[in-house]
């Protein structure tokens, strides 16, 4: 009897240990889930990593060469006359050192594409000047100097190629002209050339030329009409086949008159004031 009451004990210890083995099982295989999923996630990361890296990187096309010290100071000085004093090369960029006429410079230059990145000027050249344009009178002056003996017929301050020049007609004794082109910074006559002479006339002659007042003259005319001090005198529009002069006249009150005279007739075109209208 003793026998056989513990043999069911015994195999309902055995059912017990086996379950326990399984619940043991069961846990392993839950708990092998988690590392899996840890190495598909970080294998995924290193992936996109590799990707953005690649195309960053960019290993198929052909690298960029980097020009010559030489070629980049070249393509500097065809922009900034002057002279390459230091050059070099960091991370892809040039530094440099220019002196000018103006002063020194420092100069940042990609070293593949050659363009002037940044400049900055270090020190003023002591023999660096302002320019300043030269007054009509001042320029009246020099041009009769260097032209002694003509006639000075006009003398305008104007705009070629978007810098500023005076344009003159001179007359020489032989009443040949001349129409001069000068720099308005130094007098220096820049250009100049002949001003062909009338056409002939049905008749067979010449057209007779017109002659222009004085300035002297054109002066009388305007203060027979604005009494005053002439400031300047300009004679215009010579080759437009209407010529005429203005005349600056200050007053005693303060204002000042442009008056325009026909530089044939003498006839008085035009009064305009700075202040108040006539």
């Amino acid at each position: 009897m003793t026998e056989q009451e513990q043999r069911p004990e015994m195999k309902r210890s055995d059912n017990k240990h086996e379950l326990r083995h399984g619940d043991i099982n069961t846990k392993r295989s839950h708990t092998g889930k988690g590392p899996r999923k840890l190495l598909w996630l970080g294998t995924g990361t290193l992936v996109v990593v590799l990707v953005v890296a690649l195309v960053w990187w960019k290993p198929w096309e052909p690298a960029r060469e980097q020009l010559s010290a030489d070629a980049v100071a070249q393509s500097v000085l065809d922009q900034y006359p002057g002279e390459i004093i230091h050059s070099t090369l960091k991370d892809g960029t040039y530094l440099m050192q220019l002196r000018s006429e103006t002063g020194l410079y420092d100069v940042q230059v990609d070293a593949v594409t050659a363009a002037v990145q940044s400049i900055k000027r270090l020190e003023s050249s002591p023999q660096a000047e302002e320019k300043t344009l030269w007054s009509r009178e001042q320029m009246k002056s020099e041009l009769l100097k260097k032209r002694a003996g003509e006639q000075l017929i006009s003398l305008e301050l104007v705009e070629q190629k978007g810098s500023p020049v005076y344009t003159a007609v001179v007359k020489a004794k032989d009443n040949s002209r001349q129409e001069l082109t000068l720099d308005p910074y130094t007098g220096e006559i820049i250009s100049s050339k002949a001003i062909k002479s009338p056409p002939p006339s049905a008749t067979g002659g010449t057209d007779k030329e017109p002659q222009f007042l004085s300035e002297k003259q054109a002066e009388q005319k305007a203060l027979a009409r604005v009494p005053g001090e002439v400031d300047d005198v300009e004679l215009r529009g010579t080759n437009s086949g209407n010529p005429y002069y203005l005349v600056e006249i200050d007053l005693e009150d303060g204002r000042e008159a442009t008056v325009q005279v026909n530089a044939i007739s003498g006839a008085i075109r035009s009064v305009t004031w700075d202040k108040d209208d006539d």
